[in-house]
C-alpha cells in the first residue's frame, strides 16, 4: 500500500490555506506562522523532486525463462525481505546483475569497469535479431 501522498499535495494544501487565511484577513502572527510553514513545505518539495531526479533507476526489459522467474518470485515471497536483496524481484535481479558484472570485471578486466564500447557493438539479446 502506498504511504506517501501524491507529489505536491501537502504543498498545495499549505499554499491554499495561506491564501484563504490571507483573504479572511486573520491576525498577522497566524499568517506569518502559516507562511513560514508554506515556505518550508515548498522547499522540501523542491528538494524531494531534485533527489528523485538525481537517483532514479532505469527500467530495463530482460527476457527471463519462466522457471527462473518463478523461482525468483518464490524466493522473494518466502524470504520477504528478511535476507538482503529480497525485498522485491527487482531488488533481487539488480543485485544478481551487479554481482555478475563485478565477477566478469574481476575475471576479464583486472577488476576495473569495462569501457563503454564506441564502435556500435550490440548489447541486446542474441535471441532477438533486428531485421
Amino acid at each position: 500500500m502506498k504511504r506517501t501522498p501524491p507529489r505536491g499535495v501537502a504543498t498545495g494544501f499549505a499554499v491554499a490555506m495561506f491564501l484563504l487565511l490571507l483573504f479572511l484577513d486573520v491576525e498577522k502572527w497566524i499568517l506569518w506562522t502559516i507562511g513560514v510553514l508554506t515556505v518550508i513545505l515548498v522547499a522540501a518539495e523542491v528538494a524531494r523532486e531534485m533527489a528523485l531526479r538525481s537517483f532514479r533507476a532505469l527500467k530495463m526489459e530482460a527476457y527471463v525463462a519462466p522457471d527462473t522467474l518463478d523461482r525468483a518470485k518464490n524466493a522473494v515471497g518466502v524470504l520477504d525481505g528478511r535476507v538482503a536483496h529480497t525485498g522485491s524481484v527487482s531488488e533481487l535481479m539488480e543485485n544478481a546483475l551487479r554481482s555478475e558484472v563485478e565477477r566478469l570485471e574481476t575475471e576479464h578486466n583486472d577488476g576495473s569497469r569495462f569501457p563503454k564500447p564506441d564502435d556500435g557493438s550490440r548489447t541486446g539479446s542474441r535471441t532477438k535479431q533486428s531485421g
